[in-house]
């Protein structure tokens, strides 16, 4: 069994522990202890404060590049220079980041309809530490650290379930945040002291005119990679909970939380992957089998998982708390995770095009991303997008597309063999 697989193995079954506390806060914390007329508030709310975390998001995906070629090299003591001078732009960033969110949170948590300030404070502080962790994280994944990189996800759930279990049955969002909060945290402690063996050498010279030139060229087509389908994934999940009756987008939340399987099942492949394809790139191999074993992968899971949701979606809602009140929803199962299928598959796609220094893709990515949210607002002021299936149905029609265009981009690309 050669290196790609055994860590994909290892990070798979570390990531299954601490997504049973995924499992645990969407399928049973929040059912159990948020109000039916908040339940909805839940994913926009998310979704927000993930857009919050785009600059530092994108610099720490720049960097993830340049340290897997770094590393790969053996060059570590260029990886440590590398991860000082993030660090100080980290936290520039996040000065601008503070500004904009105090003016913002506010605003939105108001839109929707979200009065506790208390989770408002959370929801900023889970924005922040989330944005400065995969800085950290991704130093682990660069360096192919996927024993440390397990332990630390193993011990962030942990914590997480256990800050929830202690907050939430008083203080329901509020508490929910917090164990959002909580993750970023022991990941970013967990990562330091696992990184202190590796980078224990001396600096060599690393940030000259020419590395701050591809990095920031590398972090602006990274935020438009990034920021495009936030912001759309945003208007998205803000028209559930503004657009519809309460009912309808706590019941999207609760159907939804089964399609999250999904991506339990391949997230790590898209962990292992990065550092694969951007080395296979450095070295002018092909990135193209690393991503169609992950999409076959993912296609199989995807297919098996929506037969079993329309044979048993409404007995398997009604293993959540109070899931039986949500049975009128179950058929919109199999749906859901079709769409997160073939979303995941473009995503397998442009992490590779990241990695490898390509980002021709983004010709066709932002203006679709751009014209996708402004169709489905217009469609929402026609009357044709305001219910819930169809609601569903622009969903599935944007996945639809950007598959078209990552498969086209697969078939099109000329690389060595």
């Amino acid at each position: 069994m050669d290196g790609f697989a055994k860590s994909a193995i290892l990070l798979f079954f570390a990531l299954r522990m601490g997504d049973v506390v995924n499992v645990a806060a969407g399928m049973w914390f929040v059912p159990r202890y948020v109000s039916p007329e908040d339940i909805g508030a839940v994913l926009p709310v998310t979704s927000f404060a993930t857009f919050l975390s785009l600059p530092v998001f994108a610099f720490a995906m720049t960097v993830m590049k340049e340290s897997a070629c770094l590393s790969a090299d053996g060059r570590r003591g260029k990886v440590k220079s590398l991860l000082k001078g993030v660090f100080i732009a980290v936290a520039a960033i996040l000065v601008v980041v503070l500004a904009v969110s105090a003016v913002a949170v506010p605003h939105f948590l108001a839109a929707m309809r979200v009065s506790d300030g208390a989770a408002g404070f959370l929801v900023v502080a889970a924005a922040f530490l989330g944005c400065v962790a995969p800085v950290y994280t991704d130093a682990l994944q660069s360096l192919k650290r996927f024993r440390a990189l397990a332990a630390v996800e193993i011990a962030g759930a942990a914590l997480r379930f256990l800050t929830m279990l202690a907050l939430m049955p008083f203080r329901a969002l509020a508490g929910y945040f917090a164990g959002q909060t909580a993750l970023p945290l022991c990941r970013m402690a967990g990562s330091v002291l696992a990184l202190r063996r590796d980078l224990a050498v001396p600096a060599e010279p690393f940030w000259d005119r020419a590395a701050v030139r591809r990095i920031a060229m590398a972090f602006l087509a990274v935020v438009l990679y990034q920021g495009a389908p936030m912001a759309a994934s945003l208007v998205e999940q803000s028209m559930l909970r503004t657009g519809l009756p309460a009912i309808d987008s706590a019941g999207y939340y609760m159907v939804s939380r089964f399609s999250d399987f999904l991506h339990y099942l391949t997230f790590p492949l898209m962990l292992v992957m990065f550092p694969y394809t951007a080395t296979a790139a450095r070295r002018g191999g092909s990135t193209r089998p690393f991503v169609l074993k992950c999409a076959a992968a993912t296609l199989a899971a995807a297919a098996l998982m929506a037969a079993v949701y329309s044979i048993f979606g409404r007995e398997l809602l009604a293993l959540m708390p109070h899931g039986s009140d949500y049975a009128a929803y179950a058929p919109y199962m199999p749906w859901l995770v079709a769409i997160t299928a073939l979303t995941t598959c473009q995503v397998f796609y442009t992490n590779a095009e990241v990695s490898a220094g390509r980002f021709g893709f983004l010709a066709w990515l932002v203006p679709l991303h751009a014209a996708y949210p402004l169709a489905l607002c217009v469609a929402a002021a026609c009357g044709a997008a305001n219910d819930l299936p169809a609601l569903i149905m622009w969903f599935g029609a944007a996945s639809a597309l950007r598959f078209a265009f990552a498969t086209c981009g697969i078939i099109l690309r000329h690389e060595l063999p």
